[in-house]
């Protein structure tokens, strides 16, 4: 379980010193420089994902922030976790994460639930805030012509074979799916890709029949696919989902929207946060400023994407993350059901 007081340390170890921080000068103790040159960004995504799309609308203003270089690393695969174990082996704060919620957290609880010995914990994790939420949606190719609509989609399923694509095994979009299938009687075949981009590829290559995605993570397909509902109680997001309605209110069902919304967060190893904590706060500053950087939200509104950004202390992510772990704990036994090996 994550200690929500032990995150303090941070704050403790590093007061007062914030503005020197980012003034490039950290007063580290070691007689070092730091940041390098570079330091290494840790997508646990695959390239052109939605992680990376973000990653990199950020990344000119996480750089000016940093004055450092941010190098991409792309450790996609294992449900996050060969990303998250690279991170939390880093003992320098020279490599930082980006990855989703639930998803990470899920990986700890459904390894927990399955008598694995987790590769990480959540204690391993020190968060630096978030970046974006977003609510999940199901797509499925702009011509296709057996289904329309989600309720259509559900009829047909329960006569015809479908393949339904997520990206990942244990992630939020594959427990969208899930949720509707306890819900409803479709009978779909759910699988796994490793990211966002090899799902939406398979889809429009017609390997699979649908995609659950997310909102703003599959804009970049959304003039080749038609949406066919949104996982929350309003859509807020009209022109990049053709103004897909809830899920809920087309199907008539009662699905718990809050598992399947996602929030993606930055981090950097613990150890490594609690050995430099002028280091941490250092990052963790150059993080929110960029988050909160005027021409970078003038960039995202531009293309109709500031509705994304959404801001929570590193102390607030804790809690985001703790709580997805408590309800994939519930919710693990589903996948091994559900989800194709």
């Amino acid at each position: 379980m994550v200690d929500i007081e032990r995150r303090q340390f941070v704050k403790l170890a590093g007061a007062g010193i914030g503005a020197t921080a980012l003034a490039g000068c950290t007063g580290n103790g070691n007689g070092d420089d730091y940041p390098p040159s570079s330091l290494n960004f840790v997508n646990a995504y695959s390239e052109g994902g939605g992680v990376d799309t973000n990653f990199r609308q950020i990344q000119e203003y996480f750089e000016d922030a940093l004055d450092a270089n941010l190098s991409i690393d792309y450790r996609d695969g294992a449900g996050t976790r060969t990303a998250v174990t690279t991170v939390v082996q880093d003992e320098e704060v020279l490599q930082i994460g980006g990855t989703l919620s639930p998803a990470t957290p899920a990986a700890v609880a459904v390894d927990e639930s399955e008598g694995t010995d987790p590769q990480f914990t959540l204690d391993d994790i020190q968060p630096l805030g978030t970046l974006s939420g977003e609510a999940a949606v199901i797509r499925v190719r702009e011509d296709e012509d057996r289904f329309r609509t989600i309720e259509e989609l559900v009829d047909y399923s329960v006569d015809n074979d479908i393949t339904v694509g997520a990206s990942g095994p244990t992630n939020r979009n594959v427990l969208s799916i899930i949720q509707l299938l306890e819900e409803t009687e479709a009978d779909m075949t759910i699988v796994p890709f490793d990211g966002g981009g090899p799902t939406e590829t398979a889809l429009l290559q017609e390997e699979i029949d649908v995609a659950a995605r997310s909102v703003y993570n599959s804009a970049g397909i959304a003039n080749d696919s038609h949406c066919l509902c949104i996982y929350q109680e309003e859509n807020p997001e009209p022109d990049l989902t053709n103004d897909a309605p809830p899920i809920n209110d087309e199907l008539g069902t009662d699905i718990d929207y809050a598992p399947s919304n996602g929030t993606q967060f930055y981090y950097v190893s613990a150890s490594a946060a609690e050995a430099h904590p002028d280091r941490y706060e250092y990052v963790q500053e150059a993080f929110e400023t960029a988050h909160s950087n005027e021409d970078y939200r003038a960039d995202l509104e531009e293309i109709g994407e500031e509705g994304k950004l959404i801001w929570n202390t590193p102390d607030e992510t804790d809690e985001i993350l703790e709580s997805a772990y408590e309800t994939y704990l519930d919710f693990a036994p589903l996948f091994d059901q559900y989800v194709q090996s």
